[in-house]
């Protein structure tokens, strides 16, 4: 009798939980941004200025060539502060993906339908 009750009772609790990860509100962003690096300087980005301040940045595909491209805490702001930078022109374009996450400590949170914004960086190198 014991199988007979447990197998719908864990069922249902599956049925609970993977509805509580489906609430309104949960959506990802996606911004694209065209910018203009030459070779030898630096290109910088706050990342967080798109997201909340409890995001957690990185970085999701990095580009193919580059002399910098991380993140770095800034010390006078404490903010995570993205570097990007070329010394010799490989080719025409470059493309990184940044990703914030929703930084989620604690429990009941769960990692399920977390917030996120992907911010897609097109670098044309002069």
């Amino acid at each position: 009798m014991k199988k007979y009750i447990l197998f719908p009772a864990v069922l249902l609790c599956g049925i609970f939980f993977l509805q509580s990860c489906k609430k309104e509100g949960h959506e990802t962003k996606y911004i694209t941004l065209n910018e203009t690096v030459s070779s030898g300087n630096t290109y910088s980005l706050d990342p967080g200025v798109y997201g909340d301040a409890d995001d957690v940045a990185s970085i999701t595909t990095q580009a193919a060539h580059y002399t910098i491209s991380q993140m770095d805490m800034d010390a006078a702001s404490a903010k995570n502060i993205y570097h990007f930078s070329i010394n010799t022109k490989f080719q025409d374009k470059e493309t990184v993906v940044i990703t914030l996450s929703e930084n989620h400590e604690g429990r009941g949170r769960g990692r399920c339908n977390r917030d996120a914004v992907v911010i897609t960086i097109n670098f044309t190198v002069l």
